[in-house]
């Protein structure tokens, strides 16, 4: 019977985890970054990537930079995100 119990729990658990799953994959970050703009969901999935034409004349190391931190960010902001609706499962 306890089996049972734990069973039904683990298949519940799994039904919120694939919830959460869907909403992160609808839930859309734009960033910008010195022109750079950068799409992710908040499952981290890179979606967009927009190169202004006039980053193109930097040198090489300046566009690799800006795209790193422009990157970096949109990173971080998907993680915040996947961590607040990881605690608000925790909480239910």
């Amino acid at each position: 019977m306890e089996l049972f119990k734990m069973v039904k729990k683990a298949m519940a658990m799994k039904g919120k985890l694939n919830e959460i799953d869907n909403k992160l994959k609808k839930q859309i970050i734009n960033v910008e970054y010195k022109c750079v703009k950068i799409q992710v969901n908040a499952k981290n999935e890179f979606l967009s990537l927009n190169i202004p034409e006039s980053l193109l004349h930097e040198r090489k190391d300046k566009i690799e930079k800006t795209i790193l931190y422009a990157f970096e960010e949109a990173r971080q902001k998907a993680q915040n995100i996947m961590a607040e609706e990881a605690k608000n499962l925790m909480l239910k």
